[in-house]
């Protein structure tokens, strides 16, 4: 949910890997994309994103993990120097998305000690932590999962490069 670590896809500055993910899923409505988008806080771009459910792909549930992978790709590579000393300063430990509601993309205190979910976040998080900050894997740019009909605001999104690829200027 942070807004700390913009991205830049398809030649649009995205606020947060929040804002990235729920827009996607509405790759055939381009306004709705950028109502999303355009919100800095990345709660109120989840919230934007709830009031359009019967717009959703009707394919999200089966997506959304590779979606959220990807997005945190994109996240890590444009942002090597902060998000990635982050995910370093973890090292090998596990990550846990500690929530008080949401036990599918993070785990709920259960009471006697133990956080239980499926902790989907923090599992993701793991996953590209190993795969690019653990085994030191240099990546120029992240390609777009195969999914029919990644689209955003109507232009397919094949590769994202790192942070050294984009200009500046965009960001202003």
């Amino acid at each position: 949910m942070s807004s700390e670590y913009p991205m830049f896809v398809n030649e649009v500055c995205i606020p947060s890997v929040e804002a990235l993910y729920q827009a996607l899923k509405f790759p055939l409505q381009p306004q709705i994309q950028f109502e999303i988008v355009k919100e800095s806080n990345a709660m109120r771009a989840k919230v934007i994103s709830r009031s359009y459910q019967e717009f959703v792909r009707p394919d999200w549930d089966e997506i959304k993990f590779e979606v959220m992978e990807w997005c945190l790709k994109v996240k890590l590579i444009q942002n090597k120097e902060t998000f990635g000393s982050l995910l370093r300063s973890t090292k090998d430990l596990p990550i846990v998305e500690y929530s008080t509601k949401d036990n599918l993309w993070g785990a709920i205190p259960d009471g006697e000690g133990h956080l239980r979910g499926v902790n989907a976040l923090g599992r993701l998080l793991m996953k590209v932590r190993s795969e690019y900050i653990l085994n030191e894997k240099e990546m120029e740019y992240v390609m777009a999962p195969a999914i029919t009909g990644f689209l955003l605001f109507g232009t397919k999104v094949s590769k994202v490069y790192s942070s050294e690829y984009y200009m500046e200027e965009y960001l202003l």
